[in-house]
């Protein structure tokens, strides 16, 4: 049986995983303060990026969207992850 997931609110930190079409590089892990962007590429050879952030409220959350939108990066899909005691997600 799944464990309700903690009520989150807007002040408060999260981990989320933001998916979008395109290549994010290694190199904007702190500029998203991720803890880690992965890169996968489809048999059609079409990329999309994970990135498993914890922004430090709701805010900084848009702030991140709006600046992949900014480099022109569809939005996938944006979760909610389930935290363990340390904060990190539960994988």
């Amino acid at each position: 049986m799944d464990q309700p997931r903690p009520r989150i609110n807007m002040h408060d930190p999260a981990v989320f995983c933001i998916r979008v079409d395109g290549r994010v590089g290694k190199s904007w892990v702190d500029y998203f303060g991720a803890q880690s962007i992965s890169t996968q590429v489809d048999e059609a050879g079409l990329c999309s990026t994970t990135l498993i952030t914890e922004p430090v409220d709701q805010s900084a959350l848009i702030g991140i969207i709006n600046y992949l939108n900014g480099l022109r990066l569809p939005l996938v899909s944006i979760e909610c992850l389930p935290a363990t005691r340390t904060g990190s997600p539960a994988r």
